[in-house]
């Protein structure tokens, strides 16, 4: 989940358009596991919610839900694959799936970017080990 925030963030707060990562590594894990957890962002512009107003947030919050929906309709269609999580404030979902998933995936011109789903080390200073002086 935090990947996906970065990812949004990036995209959003630097205008940098994020790039389909190569999927290799997701197809090692798929065939070594039979699935894989990825976050894809959608190629659908937003921006963060904070410097819009309410009735502007509620649409594009409209927009991404209806983007999502045709995205998962798109590459999910007759597939053991499954949406683990929809952010509501991010073109983005969670997925776990499969090797024709991921086929779909690369092929579908609604993904801005695809990467693996990861756990991530905080990055807080607070966080970081404390060397003995």
């Amino acid at each position: 989940m935090l990947l996906a925030v970065s990812l949004a963030t990036g995209v959003c707060a630097q205008g940098v358009k994020a790039e389909v990562m190569n999927p290799d590594g997701i197809a090692a894990q798929i065939a070594h596991g039979g699935t894989a957890r990825v976050i894809v962002l959608l190629n659908l512009p937003f921006v963060p919610e904070g410097t819009l107003s309410p009735a502007a947030a509620a649409q594009q919050r409209a927009a991404i839900a209806a983007a999502q929906e045709a995205f998962v309709s798109e590459v999910l269609e007759g597939s053991s694959s499954r949406v683990l999580n929809r952010f509501a404030w991010t073109p983005s979902v969670v997925l776990e799936i499969d090797a024709p998933t991921l086929e779909r995936i690369r092929r579908s011109k609604r993904v801005k970017a695809v990467e693996p789903d990861q756990l991530m080390q905080p990055m807080a200073p607070a966080a970081q080990p404390v060397s003995p002086q």
